[in-house]
């Protein structure tokens, strides 16, 4: 069973470890959470221990739970723990944030169909509704994949932005002339541009 004066001294080991891990100094820390400094010295002293609203403050700041700072841990558990879920939850927030834009394009294109198509009962309709706006949607995951995303992530898709862009000009100037389908290979020579340019494919000397 463990005391209170065992919960101080566990505490002011996980917040000191924590606090490394993330470079921060006691006055830094401390501004984050809207305390003092003089407090922070002290928990980590294991002179004291926070409050349950301050341990949950402290706990949302490095991304884990109470129970986290309460359970007796070395300094490499710690780290190791709270490094691994901080990585799972930015990631949650990457995947989220990168699909959104796109949801709320679709959901307008949507909302647009719905709209037109009883005014224009037509085929077209749903092609200009849904197929022309996908190529923002690529456009939108390729930036967040440039600044979040792997290499490939990224060439992906540039590539479906590029192919859904012909496909777009295919629809819009495609059907008034005799040899439209053509225009598709267009994209062939652009594609290996693309790819050389991302070190997809290496040119041998």
């Amino acid at each position: 069973m463990l005391t209170m004066e065992d919960l101080k001294i566990i505490f002011a080991q996980n917040l000191i470890a924590l606090r490394k891990r993330d470079k921060l100094t006691q006055a830094e820390l401390a501004e984050k959470i809207n305390y003092s400094d003089k407090a922070v010295s002290k928990w980590e002293r294991g002179e004291s221990i926070p409050d349950v609203a301050v341990l949950k403050s402290i706990g949302d700041h490095f991304g884990v739970t109470i129970d986290f700072l309460i359970t007796q841990r070395n300094d490499s558990e710690a780290i190791k723990e709270q490094s691994a879920y901080a990585r799972s939850v930015k990631k949650k927030n990457k995947v989220l944030i990168s699909i959104i834009p796109t949801i709320a394009i679709l959901l307008v294109a949507t909302i647009a169909f719905v709209c037109v198509y009883p005014v224009a009962p037509d085929w077209k309709t749903a092609i200009y509704c849904f197929v022309f706006p996908l190529p923002l949607c690529a456009m939108l995951e390729f930036i967040f994949s440039a600044i979040w995303g792997k290499k490939v992530i990224t060439f992906i898709f540039v590539s479906l932005f590029l192919w859904l862009l012909i496909l777009d000009v295919f629809f819009i100037i495609g059907f008034t002339l005799q040899y439209y389908p053509l225009i598709f290979i267009v994209g062939l020579p652009t594609e290996i541009v693309v790819a050389m340019s991302f070190g997809i494919i290496k040119l041998k000397k």
